[in-house]
């Protein structure tokens, strides 16, 4: 797949990259040709071996995150801290026979209109659990368990015994959240490394993403926080005409609490069993840092002509009943 990308432009919402089908382009005073050789994504144990190899030299800022959380705690606007498990599966193409031929893709609950963010695509995560998380973390420390054990583990213990335990503790965080919320075990997931932090900043909320790879197919059994499980391709994400704006119409209630409207977002539109999902916001951002990371190369971006409208329910930040 082969691209000419326009010099950086800018926009309300991120810097990005304007990616232009080749036989379109073919003056521009400056490009770069990129060759995109995406067929990582349908090699198992290569991409596998990538991704340990990508996030063991990415720096992360686990302690930094942790200690700002300690200081605000005490103060009138605390912050919260979350685990999530970005999960991958290598889907497998039963039509192939047994050569081994399949691709890629990221497993995500799309969460239940009964809870907060009601509709949105997200990893498996959820708030940090005094007791169960830190004795996760004690378990997954000992390191008998099979599901200690791997390269992603022993690459993460070369960033410190302080960095390693904050990792074992947002790691189980997130293992637990997944077996509550759609029933897959600890011991199906084989840890791959970890991702910097991301801000979720209208809820004070600070993202601690941890990369994993389902095993095997498993039953999913979903919790009432979720709706159903979507999974999109990787390659999904490298075509420019699943990049949309989404623009949000905020109502009265969330506007008088300083949200703007339209409220507005870069997005990824997927079709799946003839539904379509959006894939927006925090998710949305995790998954683009992790590609980039992973596989060295710019990702398209909306470039604005196609937007998507919808209203933004009233208890989206809440996710309780409306009276």
């Amino acid at each position: 797949m082969e691209y000419w990308v326009k010099g950086k432009e800018f926009d309300s919402f991120q810097t990005h990259y304007s990616i232009i089908p080749l036989f379109q382009y073919s003056n521009f005073l400056f490009v770069m040709r990129i060759s995109m050789n995406l067929s990582i994504l349908n090699d198992q144990e290569g991409f596998r071996r990538q991704v340990i190899d990508a996030l063991a030299r990415t720096p992360i800022d686990y302690l930094e995150q942790v200690e700002f959380i300690e200081k605000q705690r005490s103060g009138p606007e605390p912050w919260g801290e979350a685990g999530v498990l970005l999960l991958l599966y290598f889907a497998e193409d039963k039509s192939a026979g047994e050569n081994g031929a399949g691709r890629y893709v990221f497993v995500l609950n799309k969460r239940s209109m009964k809870v907060r963010q009601g509709g949105d695509l997200c990893a498996p995560g959820g708030g940090i659990h005094p007791f169960l998380d830190r004795l996760s973390q004690k378990i997954l420390q000992i390191g008998l368990l099979p599901v200690a054990r791997g390269p992603g583990f022993e690459q993460a213990k070369q960033r410190g015994k302080m960095v390693y335990e904050k990792i074992l503790l947002f790691l189980g965080n997130a293992l637990r959240e997944a077996r509550e919320e759609m029933h897959l075990s600890p011991f199906n997931v084989e840890f791959l490394g970890p991702l910097p932090t991301y801000r979720l900043r209208v809820r004070r909320w600070i993202i601690f993403p941890v990369v994993g790879r389902i095993k095997r197919a498993w039953h999913p059994k979903l919790s009432w926080e979720v709706e159903k499980i979507v999974s999109i391709p990787l390659q999904a994400f490298f075509r420019p005409e699943n990049y949309a704006l989404y623009s949000l119409e905020v109502p009265e209630k969330l506007i008088s609490q300083g949200v703007p409207t339209p409220w507005e977002f870069p997005c990824l539109l997927y079709e799946e069993k003839g539904a379509e999902e959006i894939l927006w916001g925090a998710t949305y951002n995790i998954i683009r840092s992790f590609l980039e990371t992973v596989l060295n190369h710019p990702l398209p971006s909306p470039d604005g002509r196609k937007v998507i409208h919808r209203p933004l329910i009233a208890n989206y930040f809440s996710g309780r009943e409306l009276l």
